[in-house]
């Protein structure tokens, strides 16, 4: 799995981290966003996003 932090991530706006999908969405950087979900292999238990790494998922788990 990814990276693991000291604190959970709240998702949305709590968010910490600038490579997870609901901080990128938030930003509105569609491009980005098109890349990151290409293929995905995973999905957020926290918002259910999906996405190919998840580096990029709050509460990620395996598809």
């Amino acid at each position: 799995m990814g990276k693991k932090y000291s604190e959970d991530c709240r998702g949305g706006e709590n968010c910490y981290n600038d490579e997870h999908l609901c901080k990128v969405a938030g930003k509105k950087e569609f491009d980005r966003l098109r890349e990151l979900v290409r293929d995905a292999r995973f999905f957020c238990r926290k918002c259910g996003r999906a996405a190919h790494s998840d580096l990029n998922l709050c509460k990620p788990e395996e598809i």
